[in-house]
């Protein structure tokens, strides 16, 4: 069943997204790819929080750029030592519009009373508990933390929430913190990913995406991906790692930005089809598979996909590291799954370490061996279910 066509029989799971950077939207997408194979008796009616509050959006209103938008301009452009003020900014005004935003949600739930309601949005989720509460009490509220950790105070976790579905022991401990028992904190197996991940692993995949690529069987393939908008400092990178070796091939996953894209059209000629640029993909897992090495920013979800692949990553921490992203680049460099690095100049000379000796990716790979195998967007679906009485 579509899961935007009009409600029939089936509980409703009122499941809450935001477009504010790729990893919530991928999220949701990925429960409702899971859902749909798994065949569950109950289905999701998707919400975009920019359109639920769109009324109370007075950003939009005077500049004519909505929160959404405005956050992704910020990833554009790599302002992101900005979101920190930013940040604190839209705590204030949540706390200023707090009762206008419980009303706004209210609506939304009492209108079509949902089985239970799943957030995978940040800062909101104070707001949505007490809706839920004002509308329809008993309506169980569950939250799914799209980052590593949480970043309190009022980020991800809040008082009084049904269940929290949390993917590290860093998120569990934030959790036990606030006051939640244990028994409304499930510890999952890793970050969601869509099913198609969990397909990835078929053999011979690796073999033909790099024979498509017209790779051969001894070059050595960096994969950069910096999230679903890109990033400018891709551009310089691809070049700096094009010129590093003659061997390496660079897959370059330029995500929601045909500007960047279309920079790297003239360096893709110069390179004698060595860099291999793309714009929004949905063969992300394909890339990963034909890849030895994935050079990212450190977002949950890019990580969570390499661990998933058994890909060694290197990923930046500097001032330009998002705040509820610094928790990753720890995570990285104590579990010895890549390196953190303090500037793009530093990644060449790293990446052709990891090339260069056999010995070193064989104790990065042996330590992504060691990764739990994921399996969180099966064990989420079922979470979910239990909570609408459908599991």
């Amino acid at each position: 069943m579509d899961p935007l066509k009009p409600p029939g029989d089936e509980p409703e799971v009122f499941l809450l997204t935001v477009d504010a950077g790729g990893g919530h939207r991928a999220a949701a997408n990925a429960l409702l790819a899971a859902r749909e194979e798994m065949g569950c008796p109950w289905r999701f009616r998707v919400a975009n929080l920019q359109e639920v509050l769109a009324p109370l959006d007075v950003v939009k209103r005077a500049t004519g750029i909505s929160l959404e938008d405005g956050y992704n301009l910020l990833l554009r452009r790599r302002w992101t030592s900005l979101l920190g003020p930013l940040l604190r900014l839209l705590h204030l005004g949540i706390a200023m519009r707090r009762r206008a935003l419980v009303a706004a949600f209210a609506r939304h739930f009492e209108v079509r009373p949902p089985a239970a309601v799943l957030s995978v949005v940040p800062n909101f989720n104070g707001v949505v508990r007490d809706a839920v509460r004002q509308a329809c009490p008993g309506v169980p509220v569950l939250v799914m933390l799209t980052d590593f950790a949480d970043l309190p105070p009022g980020f991800w976790i809040e008082p009084g929430l049904d269940r929290v579905i949390v993917a590290t022991d860093r998120a569990f401990d934030q959790a036990r913190a606030i006051g939640l028992a244990d028994d409304r904190i499930a510890r999952v197996s890793g970050m969601v990913l869509h099913p198609k991940f969990h397909a990835a692993s078929k053999a011979g995949l690796r073999s033909r995406v790099r024979q498509e690529l017209g790779l051969r069987p001894d070059d050595f393939a960096v994969l950069v991906l910096f999230g679903g908008k890109g990033s400018p400092e891709m551009e310089p990178l691809a070049r700096a790692l094009v010129e590093r070796s003659s061997r390496w091939h660079v897959m370059a996953l330029c995500g929601d930005n045909p500007a960047l894209l279309a920079r790297l059209g003239p360096l893709s000629a110069d390179a004698g089809g060595r860099l291999h640029a793309f714009g929004f993909t949905n063969r992300v897992a394909d890339y990963m598979a034909a890849a030895d090495v994935l050079v990212t920013k450190p977002g949950p979800g890019s990580l969570a996909e390499a661990f998933s692949a058994r890909l060694p990553v290197v990923v930046t921490r500097n001032r330009h590291t998002i705040p509820q992203e610094r928790f990753n680049t720890d995570f990285v460099a104590e579990r010895g799954l890549g390196y953190v690095v303090g500037h793009r100049r530093e990644i060449p000379e790293v990446v052709a370490r990891l090339a260069e000796s056999a010995e070193e990716r064989n104790r990065v790979r042996g330590n992504l061996s060691a990764v739990p195998e994921n399996r969180a967007v099966y064990e989420v679906i079922e979470i979910i279910g239990d909570a609408a009485g459908k599991g």
